[in-house]
């Protein structure tokens, strides 16, 4: 680091030699550099920190949480990694970032005035990003932390954007099931249509044929027709046999009728079920999200950190002033030398 005076190069020793040398006005260098850049700092505003953690759901479905049938399912469960993620995109937002700017007022509050409106915006929504900070704890929670200068406007800028963060998810979560609350109501409805024709179209069949039950009634006929056979009754063995071939004309129509109504009536009380599990979750306004810790004003500065800025700046002064003598002292050789010469 210092120049050794036989042979330019620098060693430890010469290092801590020099340094020795020049303590004095190292110390007096560092002890006023720190003075002054600490009393410089005391300009700078106090600012106080508030913080929400959050934990989130496993589900936002009311209807899995509450009328699952599994029995492995915990309602109450915590989320996954991907779920913390979302509530990190979520907070960020720049929908929740301008509801906040809104709520608080907060070009007037930070002292920001613009003659562009979208200059103004990005001059709110970057000063705002800048005294947010949101990450993810060890056990999969999200912590938002606020930094103000007014503790109250931190803590409840902290506790309005954990808030919006539950309506936002309520909101996008109502879209997207109204969404498909209208699409399995159209579905729903077009199998209810097809129902009611393949009833009537039964019913129209049975009634024109008068064959209601073609199995049941091909089985009883049979056996009264072996009966009828069997005491010589022709007269009865015509009409049983006509009627006979009535069932086999009509009898499979009716049959695969009477089947296809039975399928698509299942599927409807499928269909009705599962479409009053999509009603649940559009209705319903159900914080899924756990807030674990609310914001409350502190009493106390988080920064700056004016002690740590002093030490760092009488550190940064103390360099720079070694480096200043190396250079004094490097001048003064090159003039000796020169002279000598």
């Amino acid at each position: 680091m210092i120049e050794n005076s036989s042979n330019n190069d620098f060693t430890l020793k010469s290092s801590i030699s020099f340094i020795l040398k020049h303590k004095i006005i190292l110390i007096i260098v560092f002890i006023v550099s720190a003075i002054a850049i600490g009393l410089i700092s005391l300009l700078l505003p106090n600012y106080y920190k508030s913080q929400v953690t959050l934990m989130a759901a496993e589900t936002n479905a009311v209807s899995k949480a509450v009328l699952s049938q599994m029995d492995n399912y915990d309602a109450l469960s915590f989320g996954k990694e991907k779920d913390a993620e979302y509530l990190m995109e979520i907070l960020s937002s720049s929908t929740i970032i301008s509801k906040t700017i809104s709520k608080f007022n907060l070009a007037e509050h930070y002292g920001i005035e613009a003659e562009n409106t979208q200059a103004k915006s990005d001059k709110l929504n970057q000063r705002l990003v800048s005294n947010i900070k949101i990450k993810r704890t060890e056990n999969l929670g999200v912590k938002l932390t606020v930094w103000d200068t007014d503790p109250h406007y931190a803590a409840n800028i902290a506790n309005y954007m954990a808030a919006q963060m539950q309506v936002l998810r309520n909101d996008m979560k109502k879209s997207k099931m109204d969404s498909l609350v209208n699409a399995l109501t159209i579905s729903r409805n077009r199998l209810k249509a097809d129902i009611d024709s393949l009833a009537g179209e039964l019913s129209k069949l049975s009634m024109e044929a008068k064959i209601f039950d073609a199995d049941k009634m091909s089985d009883r006929i049979s056996q009264e027709l072996a009966k009828q056979i069997a005491s010589g009754n022709q007269g009865a063995v015509s009409r049983l046999e006509k009627k006979l071939s009535e069932i086999g004309e009509f009898g499979p129509e009716i049959n695969a009728t009477k089947i296809l109504l039975e399928r698509k009536t299942e599927t409807l009380k499928n269909w009705d079920e599962k479409l009053e599990q999509v009603r649940v979750d559009a209705q319903s306004n159900v914080p899924n999200d756990f807030i674990i810790d609310s914001a409350y004003p502190s009493e106390l500065k988080d920064k700056p950190k004016r002690s740590i800025i002093a030490f760092l700046g009488g550190l940064g002064c103390t360099f720079l002033a070694i480096f200043v003598l190396i250079l004094r002292d490097k001048n003064r050789i090159a003039k000796k030398d020169n002279e000598i010469s």
